[in-house]
């Protein structure tokens, strides 16, 4: 606190520092170690408050104010928080373009429901309601904001208005992720017409030259030049495979994502707690981030594959609540924070046993993966107690052959990439009963 008021001669620098100062201890630590700092967090609050008066800067006022709310809130004194946000939203009106309206009527809705004002916490959450088809439109906050609403409507009993704030905010969640999904998968679109382009010019040109250096040179300039093609045209043939992986990566079984949302939506008209149903929201807004985020990320570490893994299987319980069980492991001699893997390798054969191998089978489904160390490589086993390689005429494990030819378009780019030798085989469990999965990787490390 000293550095900050020796370092900042500006009003606002000092306020927002002070300010920043007491969201941190309010914020960054477990609830036994936030207890005995909030006294100094609204200490730091008062005097930014002070300072803000002063100046008349109204929106450091109602940061400020936040602050001394949030304390207030925390030590149990709901009347305060309440006449703090009176004060705070006194403050707001008078800024020329009020920006945080609706999250502090939201707040005020909230400590009237903790107060047990049912009456009054609808009142204030209709007014948020307002505020913020006024000031956000259709928008990611908005959407958080109708969440919020249709707890909040649902905890004072009106369920006719959490109804509709629920199925609104379903809307908007639908429409911005399709937005940002689409968008996605246009640009990786865009990026492999302009890589079959660029690949059909270069080609042209170079043709030319061949047939140029042909009369010139003689029998070795030929060999040279065919050489050289060859080597070019790999390249290329390697860029288009390396779009069009990413392009798969992205448009990942879509049919995932729209039949995960519908299960979450049953899951909170089914009346569970709001704690699970902010869980597995949580783990499917990861699923999608790091399914995007993976057309441009090549490894990950094993730890985050398994975090990825498992949010991923937890959210398709939702779907299949009885259908299967699963247990994650790595040797413990694998340091899982620092050995590097292609990111979602391991996802497609996963899904495959969910979606087609525990499908029809009379009895519960069992997924294990476990990660291990041979020699110089990293092992993947991926099994399952399903109906196993049924080669009907009508199936012919189409699901299975989509999986493989991925994953073997991935090992391809990178053998060629680390001159490795990465593989995996698909073979029945020795009883009969589901499949097994190998993958062998080489050794990367995150220092490398």
């Amino acid at each position: 606190v000293v550095k900050i008021f020796n370092e900042t001669d500006q009003f606002e620098n000092k306020a927002a520092d002070i300010n920043w100062l007491a969201f941190e201890f309010e914020t960054r630590f477990t609830e036994t170690q936030r207890m005995p700092l909030l006294d100094s967090a609204i200490a730091y609050a008062r005097i930014a408050k002070a300072e803000a008066t002063k100046n008349q800067n109204f929106e450091q006022i109602v940061k400020s104010l936040r602050v001394l709310e949030s304390g207030a809130y925390h030590k149990d004194s709901m009347r305060q928080a309440v006449a703090y946000l009176d004060s705070a939203l006194y403050f707001a009106k008078k800024i020329k373009k009020p920006k945080n309206l609706s999250p502090l009527y939201l707040a005020k809705a909230w400590d009237h429901l903790d107060l047990g004002e049912k009456q009054e916490a609808v009142r204030w959450m209709d007014t948020c309601l307002f505020y913020t088809k006024k000031s956000f439109g259709n928008t990611l906050s908005s959407m958080n904001i109708y969440f919020e609403a249709s707890n909040i409507y649902e905890g004072a009993g009106d369920m006719n208005k959490a109804l509709k704030a629920f199925k609104f905010y379903e809307h908007l969640k639908d429409s911005l992720f399709k937005v940002q999904r689409t968008e996605k998968i246009n640009e990786l679109e865009q990026q492999y017409n302009k890589a079959k382009n660029e690949r059909t010019i270069k080609e042209l040109a170079q043709e030319k030259q061949i047939y140029l250096l042909m009369a010139v040179a003689g029998f070795f300039a030929v060999t040279a030049i065919a050489f050289y093609l060859r080597q070019q045209s790999l390249k290329h043939k390697k860029d288009i495979l390396e779009t069009e992986q990413r392009l798969n990566r992205a448009r990942m079984n879509p049919h995932f994502f729209f039949n995960a949302l519908t299960a979450l939506q049953k899951f909170a008209l089914t009346g569970a707690d709001g704690n699970a149903m902010a869980s597995n929201l949580s783990r499917f807004s990861h699923i999608m981030r790091e399914t995007l985020e993976s057309t441009y990320k090549e490894y990950v570490t094993i730890e985050q594959e398994i975090e990825f893994l498992r949010e991923y299987l937890e959210v398709q319980k939702i779907r299949f609540p009885q259908a299967f069980s699963f247990e994650i492991q790595a040797h413990q001699n694998l340091d899982v924070s620092d050995l590097l893997i292609p990111a979602m390798i391991i996802q497609p054969f996963v899904e495959n046993s969910i979606e087609h191998g525990f499908s029809g089978i009379d009895h519960a489904g069992k997924l294990s993966i476990f990660f291990l160390q041979a020699e110089s490589e990293i092992v993947i086993e991926i099994k399952d107690n399903g109906k196993g390689l049924i080669t009907s005429p009508k199936e012919t494990n189409e699901h299975i052959s989509r999986a493989s030819q991925i994953i073997k378009d991935r090992i391809y780019l990178l053998n060629i990439k680390l001159k490795s030798k990465a593989r995996f085989s698909i073979d029945n469990v020795m009883d009969g009963t589901g499949v097994i999965v190998k993958i062998y990787l080489p050794i990367l490390n995150t220092v490398a």
